[in-house]
């Protein structure tokens, strides 16, 4: 039952193509399946999100090829999620959006085969191995419940699949009540992935066996590789003055680093090439007091800092690196230590200089993916006011009710200090909002003669007698800027949303906190998803051997936002 439909995200990876996240939709075809698209494009596309997928694309590569080639039930190399940045990242995209949009999705395997689903509506892919570029396709394999027949096993490009759906013309009409035209306009921009990306990524498929006409008509060649640096490649006197500089300012041996940075100052590109050849040397560069001195010129007003290649320096030098970003008014914002599967608590608290579960005021935002050693508990003590990017933080929400996997205890988790740490919901009943004996005679609600429930589902909806009151601990770090902003964004969804079943407003709410960033508002950053709001509260949806949920008591001296949300407007209606 339902529009079946499986999305996967692969990428290229130590010379060949690979999956890295997969997910199943229970409804989603036509249009929907374009906005859905997009909407994720968006996501994988937007600069606030770039960091974090470079990150888990570099912890990609470093995986040996017994993880890839780990058989299909092989759990103890298969592991749940092993990306789950790039898992949220999709699952938000495939199932939210503001427009009041959301579906729920299910996590499958990230190594799941492209036929392997329930399906009768095709699959979309996308590929990210250029996170500032993604890529797209859809793909029918077996024949979709569409009106029109359309190529198997190739790529389709946006106007085809839907094309498979409704007539649409070539020309625009501004009276398309769908928006079906701007819709297939806003893909034009956007790269189609190549049949021998897919072929790579899935050697066993069909993909030699179109169906039809062959490939599909909006199919690019496959793209161009990178020009290679020709050791012979004539370079100018000013590349060559500059190259030389900078050699000599690397060599050990040099004596007159001050006079030779101070004739470099008079260079406009000299910073640039500076930062550029550090990081080009960062894995076998060694610390010193002058290689240190470097990095802080070169990264002098740099927002987003990336010390993560600094494999070789001690946290003694990385937080004096960092000390000396954060001064003055255009210091540093973001800091990146990922995939440094080294890197202990103490070091880390070195680095950013953490006192009394503070950090330093100047960083907002904190990446620390793949960094085994760094404890969940840690990052909730010191980085309740941050947007922080853990790989065990965004892991934890997609396990229930997301996963086929077994789902195991999470403990529970509370930041430290963060502006909100308590989400309250008030539902009040139909039944509630139509009997004046609910209201004093200004209009409002009489709180002392509302019933309360805690149990949602039966009492929130046209019958309900009860008011609905759930109370969530949240476990995500948010601070006053990204609560201001994740609020204004559930009430604009609210009003647009299904008020039925109450569980999928509390999910809704997941996902604008999700898409909420101190860096970039404009709807497409990535944070985690809160596991709590996530939670299924409904008994009749859960194993009889798990307790329901309960409600958590307020926690005294927390800031707490209490939504107060009526079945519907009965304010006007006669009585």
């Amino acid at each position: 039952m339902g529009q079946r439909h499986q999305l996967f995200v692969i990428a290229r990876i130590i010379g060949r193509y690979r999956q890295l996240a997969a997910i199943h939709h229970q409804w989603l075809y036509g249009h929907t399946a374009l906005r859905r698209c997009r909407d994720t494009l968006n996501i994988f596309g937007n600069k606030t999100n770039r960091i974090p997928l470079q990150q888990e694309l570099i912890a990609a590569s470093q995986k040996h090829d017994d993880f890839w080639l780990a058989a299909h039930d092989d759990r103890d190399k298969n592991e749940h999620v092993p990306f789950p940045f790039i898992m949220t990242c999709l699952v938000t995209g495939a199932s939210f959006n503001l427009d009041g949009y959301y579906h729920k999705v299910l996590v499958e395997p990230f190594h799941m085969a492209y036929d392997e689903g329930d399906n009768n509506n095709g699959i979309t892919v996308f590929d990210i191995t250029e996170p500032d570029n993604p890529r797209y396709c859809f793909v029918d394999f077996a024949g979709m419940e569409s009106e029109r027949e359309v190529d198997l096993n190739i790529p389709l490009s946006a106007r085809t699949y839907l094309e498979a759906y409704y007539e649409l013309s070539n020309a625009k009409d501004p009276n398309d009540e769908a928006g079906l035209l701007p819709l297939v306009e806003s893909f034009e921009s956007r790269s189609l992935i190549t049949k021998e990306a897919l072929a790579e990524t899935w050697p066993d498929g069909a993909w030699d066996s179109a169906s039809l006409s062959g490939p599909d008509h909006d199919s690019p060649d496959p793209p161009a590789l990178g020009g290679l640096d020709i050791a012979d490649k004539p370079k100018t006197l000013r590349n060559q003055t500059m190259d030389q500089l900078l050699d000599l300012l690397l060599d050990p041996s040099e004596q007159d680093v001050d006079g030779l940075m101070a004739e470099a100052g008079h260079l406009n590109d000299f910073i640039p090439n500076l930062r550029r050849r550090l990081y080009e040397h960062a894995s076998v560069l060694q610390p010193s007091s002058t290689t240190v001195g470097l990095l802080q010129k070169a990264l002098e007003g740099v927002a987003t800092v990336d010390l993560s290649p600094f494999k070789l320096w001690t946290s003694e030098h990385l937080s004096a690196v960092v000390s000396h970003l954060q001064t003055g008014v255009n210091g540093m914002k973001s800091l990146n230590m990922s995939n440094m599967p080294d890197l202990t608590e103490p070091e880390l608290a070195a680095i950013m200089k953490l006192e009394d579960g503070k950090t330093a005021s100047h960083i907002n935002t904190v990446i620390i993916l793949e960094t085994p050693k760094i404890s969940l508990d840690f990052v909730a003590k010191h980085f309740g006011k941050h947007d922080v990017y853990h790989s065990e933080l965004f892991r934890r929400a997609l396990y229930k009710p997301y996963s086929h996997f077994e789902s195991p205890v999470l403990p529970a988790l509370q930041f430290d200090a963060p502006a909100i740490s308590q989400l309250v919901w008030v539902g009040i009943s139909a039944r509630q909002c139509w009997d004046k004996k609910f209201r004093l005679q200004d209009g409002h609600y009489n709180w002392s003669t509302l019933k309360f429930s805690t149990y949602v589902v039966d009492h929130y909806g046209p019958d309900g007698q009860s008011t609905s009151y759930t109370a969530f601990m949240l476990d995500i770090p948010l601070s006053i800027a990204k609560t201001i902003q994740s609020l204004h964004r559930l009430l604009r969804y609210m009003p647009l949303a299904k008020n039925y079943p109450f569980e999928e407003c509390f999910r809704g709410a997941a996902r604008c906190f999700a898409t909420t960033s101190t860096l970039d508002d404009d709807g497409y950053s990535i944070g985690p998803l809160s596991s709590t709001l996530l939670e299924d509260r409904r008994p009749y949806r859960r194993p009889k051997t798990t307790a329901s949920p309960k409600n958590q008591s307020l926690k005294p001296g927390h800031w707490a936002i209490i939504l107060i949300h009526e079945a519907f407007d009965a304010r006007d209606q006669e009585q």
